[in-house]
């Protein structure tokens, strides 16, 4: 098999990737860091061995809850043990982060991300307020380093990620 034959197996499949990242995690000393790679990958896939339903108000605004794209980044998030915003659309009952959909239209499988107020203080993988988009990238997600007005972090869903941004055709 040609390295290249090789790169294009091995990385064709995101598990492979996981244990071995998981197992240098390990190696390092970094446990809790390895089991969350292995947690964030699960959520990505699907394969969470309990996924609870997402309750409306939670990691996102109840008017965006049944977003497909809103609901895997909430789920990936929390897998990762970031904090979720809990909210009834008018007032903010515990502080978290809070997932956005595109709402215009214009950029399909992006969501938008407001970090949690606590982000700063935390350490590890997911630490940090770059912890966002360490977690998002780990997913499969393509991400925007910079933040945006506002605050916000942009992550694609990995099916757009080939054509994050799609072209209006014109009349």
């Amino acid at each position: 098999m040609s390295l290249d034959q090789f790169y294009r197996l091995f990385t064709h499949d995101r598990h492979s990737i996981a244990i071995v990242a998981n197992i240098a995690m390990r190696h390092a000393g970094r446990r809790d860091d390895a089991q969350l790679l292995m947690d964030i990958y699960k959520a990505a896939v699907g394969r969470l061995p309990h996924e609870r339903p997402i309750h409306t108000g939670v990691g996102t605004l109840p008017e965006y809850h049944g977003h497909p794209h809103v609901q895997a980044a909430v789920r990936i998030l929390t897998a990762a043990g970031m904090p979720p915003i809990h909210t009834d659309g008018v007032r903010e009952l515990r502080p978290g982060f809070q997932v956005l959909p595109d709402d215009t239209g214009d950029l399909p499988g992006w969501v938008f991300i407001a970090p949690d107020p606590d982000a700063k203080s935390r350490t590890g993988f997911a630490g940090g307020d770059l912890g966002y988009l360490a977690v998002m990238r780990w997913a499969g997600w393509g991400v925007i380093t910079e933040r945006l007005p506002g605050g916000l972090y942009a992550a694609c869903h990995p099916d757009h990620r080939d054509n994050p941004f799609p072209t209006v055709p014109t009349a």
